[in-house]
């Protein structure tokens, strides 16, 4: 053991002498965790040396684990973009920080600062500046407070359980001499360059440590176990410390694999195998890992984990144990490598980094899985393969999953330039869309032979000088006739959209042209099939696109732009063409919602159950055309059968929302629908609404700013009812518009809205703001003003403005039982127009209304609510209302109930039939709820 210590000794001291000239940096550690506090104890030398042209007189160091110490850091906004409100409504002993207790160089103590807005950079303005070649030497004393790992998975995971990185002080990034720096924001990056690190790090004897640092040294005493770690050139540092730890060790070679990623049903001599297979795979592509070990943690796959393994749920195992694991292991393992051997700026360089990670993986799964099914496992059942088998998400391939992803964004028009920083994008272009989009793109230009996949990659890695931009470095490896095509592609939102257009069929032959709706130039491969099956495929070059085409028919039923090789498209479905005398694709009905089709025109239709208070407990079935991927225009169709009025009720909506990639205003939407159920028993409402939609959004997608203009007619026919006096029939038109920007802290809200018809003409307005306090306690309040510029009939109240019940003149709420005065159904609350929970004698106003909602929260979702408002009717004077009491805030705007305690009609609680009082809000819409789950990724 002492030979082998020196003999380690010997090439450390060896790499020092080789790597002291071309490494900048050198760290020195000495780092004690104490469980009973939480925190490192560090002690630390850095070695700096000056290697640029120029002096320098300011030094910036990354002290991330800072980013914890307040929720006014760049992490906490971050954290609270992504509707991660777990830190900001934590408390101060579970986040963490530094305290520094002093920065010196050669004995003399240094002044520094935190830079201003980035309390986890450290600013040291030197008095005398670093020559070119000249070292300075810093050294720091220091202590991490560790934060709760449920704020970014790192830090305390459980009692005795850490997972650290970015937790030790580093200088910052610099690129081209110049000082890049990088708050932590939670993505996964490396802020620092490449060092060289000595590290002595101690944990009591209890606990075990593992880190992507080979220790070549370890020593103990009564309490603690000393770790001493080396490594050159390195990056990442991974430290996990805890109890009884289950990670195995695999030996590959030369190297080291660490990890506690596996699968049931898998042996350890099977990991081995794969984690063979990978490692040469990655090797031959990237060359020779720089360091003896590489750490596979789970916690660190979780953090960016492969979505195609989440998209079909892990009870029904829709993965064979090897391929799972795998891809787990790939994705992982080819993220620490790119870290590692690219040199590049860990954000600006995200486009080559992410593309790079899905290209490997695309490319492996080629090689050992090629055409493989995602859902193959699942569709070998009997019972899945008779229901499943005409789906067509059950034919997705690894790449298909990759394009899939990035067409839904398309598709909702979210895409993000390529080149855009990483802290830029929203998050599913950050962790899905976008390195799906570059990964597919680097595989196309390799299938068409546009691009030198390993003549590209070599020059990547071998790019050891920041003065060459990845970027330049990519377009001179393309051919030349493609250099307007890839600038655009990068820069630009707009999508790619191949299509066929004069197309002319003759006996044996073919005659079109190959277009892209915005002049991007590709190449491109043409396709023919007959049965599912690819007869011949002919590559073309770019000077083919918007040139006439002539091909044999080849006695097949379709022709298709990329059929085996393909990009992400807008419209994917118009790269097939029917070849068949008429060229329509025949109607395919589907029982469930699936992924386009491009061979049918596809309708689905599936059950339905609705429930109101006339019509009963209705079942129908619903019948549309709304892929999983939303598409331009879609119709729905919704016939149910009312058991209670022994009649059919139902709904129809058609839209058409042709989007706009370069403005601003981001879609334009056409709308027609209609209605028809029941307001009372045996009384049948019916309505057609038709409106144009025009939405602005601001150009940065992270912000959540966006506007809405609305021009709108409706017709609503009533059948009448003889005791009441109402209009049965009316149309109105008017203008709205909404400004919105709904975050997890601030959420605000402004609505204005014209109405004009044959009855009547009024002009609303409606603010409403939120603030989430660090306390957790909420504050709202909610203005609502109303005037009627003109009324016909004033004894009739159906359009009136209500304090506490809208008519819903328009239909526009989801009422359990609309007409209801008494009973459960009656107390259901809409907040709108004047929005108080009690309900009050002549609540109705037909001059004007005025109304001031307020609640604060008292213990997390409890809060206390007053209302204040005046309501005027023509030839009265007006009148002033208030009331108060207690809301349950369990799920804001879907599920609430409302506990009156004080107002204009006295003390409520003190009344007979109190439960008659409690007002309750529910949403039920699925679509509705399902934006619960989505704001925070789009």
């Amino acid at each position: 053991m002492t030979n082998q210590f020196i003999t380690y000794s010997f090439f450390i001291l060896l790499f020092c002498v080789r790597g002291f000239a071309q490494d900048q940096t050198n760290y020195t550690f000495k780092i004690r965790l104490d469980p009973k506090t939480n925190e490192l104890i560090v002690s630390q030398d850095i070695l700096y040396k000056n290697t640029h042209n120029k002096p320098i007189d300011t030094l910036y160091l990354n002290d991330w684990a800072n980013a914890y110490s307040t929720t006014k850091s760049p992490l906490a906004g971050r954290l609270v973009e992504e509707y991660n409100r777990s830190f900001y409504l934590s408390n101060k002993s579970k986040r963490g920080g530094t305290q520094i207790k002093n920065i010196t160089s050669s004995g003399v103590s240094l002044q520094w600062k935190r830079k201003e807005n980035q309390i986890d950079i450290i600013q040291i303005d030197l008095s005398k500046p670093i020559e070119e070649n000249q070292t300075l030497t810093l050294k720091l004393n220091y202590r991490v407070k560790l934060p709760d790992g449920k704020f970014t998975g790192y830090g305390i995971i459980s009692d005795n359980n850490y997972f650290l990185e970015h937790f030790l002080i580093s200088l910052a990034f610099r690129e081209n001499g110049e000082w890049s720096t990088i708050s932590h924001l939670d993505l996964e990056d490396v802020p620092t360059q490449a060092a060289r690190y000595n590290i002595d790090f101690s944990v009591p004897k209890d606990l075990e440590l593992v880190s992507n640092l080979k220790p070549y040294k370890k020593t103990e005493n009564k309490e603690l176990i000393t770790y001493t770690f080396g490594a050159f050139n390195q990056k990442q540092l991974l430290f996990h410390i805890g109890e009884k730890l289950s990670y195995k060790n695999f030996q590959l070679g030369t190297k080291e694999i660490l990890t506690d990623l596996k699968e049931d049903n898998f042996s350890t001599a099977d990991m081995q195998a794969s984690l063979n297979k990978i490692h040469t795979f990655i090797e031959n592509v990237l060359g020779e890992y720089p360091h003896q070990r590489i750490l596979l943690a789970q916690k660190k796959y979780e953090k960016r984990p492969f979505y195609g393994l989440t998209i079909v749920p892990n009870l029904l195992k829709p993965f064979p144990p090897q391929f799972e694991f795998e891809l787990k292991v790939l994705n992982t393992y080819v993220h620490h490598y790119l870290t590692e051997i690219i040199v590049g700026h860990p954000r600006e360089d995200f486009w080559l980094l992410g593309g790079l990670q899905t290209y490997l993986m695309m490319k492996f799964v080629q090689e050992n899985y090629p055409n493989r099914a995602l859902l193959e496992l699942v569709m070998r059942q009997p019972l899945a393969k008779f229901f499943l088998n005409k789906y067509q998400f059950t034919q997705l391939t690894f790449e298909d999953t990759l394009i899939a992803y990035h067409e839904f964004m398309l598709r909702r028009n979210l895409q993000q330039p390529l080149l855009l920083s990483k802290e830029e994008l929203i998050k599913f272009n950050e962790q899905i869309g976008n390195p799906s989009q570059m990964g597919s793109l680097f595989h196309y230009l390799e299938q068409t032979s546009a691009l030198d996949m390993q003549k590209f990659i070599r020059a990547v890695v071998n790019n050891k000088n920041d003065s060459i931009p990845f970027t330049s470095l990519f377009f001179s490896q393309l051919n030349s006739q493609n250099q307007s095509f890839s600038r655009d592609y990068f820069t630009q939102r707009e999508s790619l959209d191949f299509y066929f257009e004069k197309f002319v069929k003759d006996k044996d032959e073919i005659t079109f042209q190959v277009s892209e709706k915005n002049n991007i130039k590709l190449p491109f491969q043409l396709g023919w099939y007959k049965n599912d099956s690819l007869l011949k495929q002919e590559s073309f070059g770019v000077d083919k696109i918007n040139t006439e085409i002539k091909v044999a028919k080849e006695d097949a039923a379709f022709l298709v732009i990329n059929p085996t090789v393909k990009l992400p498209e807008f419209n994917p479905r118009n790269n097939w063409k029917k070849i068949g005398a008429l060229g329509i694709k025949p109607i395919r009905f589907t029982f469930i919602k699936d992924l386009e089709n491009p061979r049918y025109n596809q309708i689905f239709y599936n059950p339905r159950v609705i429930y109101n208070f006339y019509d009963g407990l209705s079942y129908g079935l619903r019948l549309n055309n709304k892929t999983i991927k939303p598409r331009p225009f879609i119709f729905t169709a919704v016939p149910f059968y009312a058991p209670l009025e022994k009649t059919f009720v139902g709904s129809f909506s058609a839209s058409y929302s042709p989007l706009n990639e370069s403005s601003n205003f981001f879609v334009k939407n056409f709308h027609l629908s209609g209605s028809s159920f029941h307001y009372d028993e045996s009384l049948r409402y019916t309505i057609f609404r038709s409106s144009i939609n025009l939405y602005k959004r601001d150009e940065k997608l992270r912000n959540n700013q966006k506007e809405r203009f609305r021009l709108f007619w409706q017709y609503i026919h009533r059948e009448e009812n003889l005791n009441q006096q109402l209009s049965p029939n009316y149309n109105l038109g008017g203008f709205s518009y909404l400004f919105s920007n709904k975050g997890a802290l601030n959420h605000f809200t402004f609505n204005s809205r014209l109405e004009l018809s044959n009855q009547f003409s009024k002009f609303n307005l409606n603010l409403e703001y939120r603030h989430l306090l660090p306390s957790g306690r909420q504050w709202s309040i909610r203005l609502f003003a109303g005037k009627f510029l003109w009324k016909k009939n004033e004894e009739m109240n159906f359009f009136d403005y209500s304090l506490d019940r809208p008519t819903d003149y328009l239909f526009q709420y989801n009422y359990i039982g609309r007409s209801e005065t008494s009973g459960l159904a009656s107390q259901q609350y809409i907040p709108a127009e004047g929005g108080f929970k009690t309900k009050f004698d002549q609540p109705y106003a037909d001059d004007y209304i005025l109304t001031l909602n307020n609640s604060i929260g008292l213990w997390k979702w409890i809060e206390l609510y007053g209302d204040i408002g005046f309501i005027k009717r023509k030839g009265q004077a007006s009148r002033f209302l208030y009331d108060s009491g207690l809301r349950l805030n369990l799920v804001p705007d879907y599920f609430e109930l409302f506990f009156p305690l004080a107002n204009s009609n006295g003390f409520e609680w003190q009344k007979k039939n109190y439960q008659e009082k409690i007002r309750f809000v529910i949403v039920l819409e699925p679509t509705t709820l399902v934006q619960l789950f989505t704001r925070k990724w789009l």
